[in-house]
């Protein structure tokens, strides 16, 4: 029997018990699932024991599973997985290990950005690791009236790695190939976002990639769009999640911003200094929720 609690003491988020991902899967759980996670921004699917083709059907059930642009990235056979972490030889980089150490939106760079993104825990560091989520419906919420007003029609220009960064934020993981520099141009999405279910308005990807705001002098954007971030990740709004082994978090990149805590390097001989997610991206709507996008 599926049970959905939430996590004690924090922000937003519910945990899932009851689950074998590894059993067929149907339209009656997947509504459940997605149910529950446009309710709480954030679910984590407790004690799975998953390889990568299971995986992948499940995040087939959530959208289309997303190849990234960091190409290089990609896990061998299985391109729409990234392997996060501090284990492999390209994570002794810092830049590469903290690659996600920023305030972010997943594709939000891009023209079609994510609709939803899944972080399988395989290896757990015994300090450090969590992702830490900002619940942006609650975040838009809270902004006065006049500010509602002033943002809701604004068009934000975001660009890879072109936001302004906080002290102690890493730089977005590098790209590395001019091609991929030219799959990623310009784009343009909404300041504030109705969900495509909910409805809910939310603050949308103030952190990473947005840099400027159509019509506006960019020194007045850089202001407001920082500001915004700044009131985003507030701790009223945060939730930093540890994972255990077995963990699926998923989370709604369209009501939520996060962003990794930073790692040192693994020690090979020491499994609790080690982590690693899988990651899948995807976007469009749950399977159970695409004649909405008709």
């Amino acid at each position: 029997m599926v049970e959905i609690t939430l996590i004690d003491g924090a922000a937003h988020g519910a945990n899932v018990w009851g689950v074998d991902l590894n059993q067929p899967l149907n339209a009656e759980l997947m509504k459940t699932l997605a149910d529950g996670l446009y309710e709480h921004r954030l679910l984590v699917i407790k004690n799975q024991t998953l390889d990568q083709p299971t995986y992948l059907d499940f995040g087939y059930w959530w959208g289309k599973p997303i190849p990234h642009v960091l190409d290089h990235m990609r896990m061998p056979g299985y391109p729409e997985l990234l392997a996060v972490g501090n284990t492999e030889e390209k994570d002794k980089k810092v830049e590469i290990r903290n690659g996600a150490a920023l305030w972010h939106t997943d594709q939000s760079y891009e023209a079609v950005p994510a609709s939803a993104t899944m972080l399988y825990s395989i290896l757990t560091p015994k300090r450090g690791g969590q992702t830490r989520l900002t619940n942006m419906v609650a975040a838009y919420d809270a902004l006065d009236e006049t500010t509602k007003e002033r943002i809701d029609d604004l068009q934000v220009a975001h660009l890879y790695g072109a936001g302004k960064l906080l002290d102690g934020e890493f730089a977005a993981n590098p790209l590395a190939t001019d091609n991929q520099i030219e799959r990623v141009p310009t784009c343009y999405h909404p300041l504030v976002l109705r969900h495509p279910v909910t409805g809910r308005k939310a603050l949308y990807a103030t952190g990473q990639s947005s840099f400027a705001i159509k019509g506006m002098d960019d020194a007045e954007a850089v202001k407001l769009l920082w500001e915004l971030k700044m009131h985003a990740i507030q701790d009223r709004f945060v939730y930093a999640h540890t994972y255990e082994i077995g963990d699926i978090a998923i989370f709604d990149t369209f009501s939520t911003m996060h962003a990794a805590t930073p790692i040192e390097a693994a020690n090979p001989s020491a499994e609790d200094t080690q982590r690693l997610l899988w990651r899948i991206s995807v976007r469009g709507l749950p399977r159970v929720y695409q004649h909405l996008a008709a």
